[in-house]
């Protein structure tokens, strides 16, 4: 068997422990045997994850969402990463780092996108998100009820794309600004994704990979979506 006939058999084992949208313990550790077994390159192990992005792309759907994701990140443990490193990166405002980015980061983006920031004005990360939702990934959103209102505000326009978006309705302020990029990437800091806050403000991001962190900001996400209302309920809309 060729090298890439093995990747390929390696694909189809990947995909028949999707048939039930459930990556039991058995077939994990069976996964990781036949991992360990093979010499995979960085460059193998790169394709082995696009493979899983698309075979995700492939059964996806609203009511099963959630076990897809859950499957995507069982099977990308599964693999050896050699090369995995720890990813923290700081950046700062005024300037264009910053929006740059957030804008690397949703790019780069092949399944999930859950975004809760106060407010989203600046047009050049709504296009970028806009696009992503067009080409397939699922995205939700969260922002603050008063500042969706705002003139220039993104928010209900990216609703109107057809964007799952939740606010607080209340008198307090959603003041998050975090965003988690396929379950393995969290940007957050003071940086609201306006254009002010490129342009004048002193303001910063912080982006991490690392799983402890990601998962607790996630925890927090699901909370906020379970106890907001849908943008689409508020009859000023």
């Amino acid at each position: 068997m060729t090298d890439i006939e093995k990747l390929k058999d390696l694909v189809k084992k990947y995909q028949l422990t999707l048939s039930d949208a459930n990556f039991s313990r058995n077939e994990k550790n069976a996964m990781k045997q036949i991992i360990a077994d093979i010499e995979l390159s960085n460059e193998d192990i790169r394709y082995i994850e696009s493979q899983i992005f698309d075979i995700a792309r492939q059964y996806i759907n609203s009511s099963n969402y959630q076990k897809i994701l859950d499957w995507v990140e069982i099977a990308n443990k599964t693999l050896n990463h050699p090369d995995q490193k720890t990813i923290d990166d700081a950046f700062f405002s005024p300037g264009d780092d910053c929006v740059n980015a957030i804008i690397e980061c949703i790019e780069k983006t092949a399944i999930s996108l859950d975004i809760c920031v106060f407010t989203i004005t600046d047009n050049r990360i709504s296009r970028k998100i806009i696009e992503a939702h067009e080409r397939g990934v699922k995205i939700r959103i969260i922002s603050d009820n008063d500042k969706s209102q705002d003139r220039g505000s993104d928010i209900t326009e990216m609703f109107k794309h057809g964007i799952p978006t939740k606010i607080d309705y209340t008198a307090d302020h959603m003041h998050h600004k975090f965003a988690i990029f396929d379950n393995k990437m969290l940007v957050t800091g003071s940086y609201n994704w306006t254009r002010s806050a490129g342009n004048s403000n002193y303001e910063n991001i912080l982006i991490t990979n690392n799983n402890d962190v990601i998962k607790k900001y996630k925890n927090e996400f699901e909370d906020l979506w379970l106890n907001m209302m849908d943008l689409g309920y508020n009859p000023n809309y």
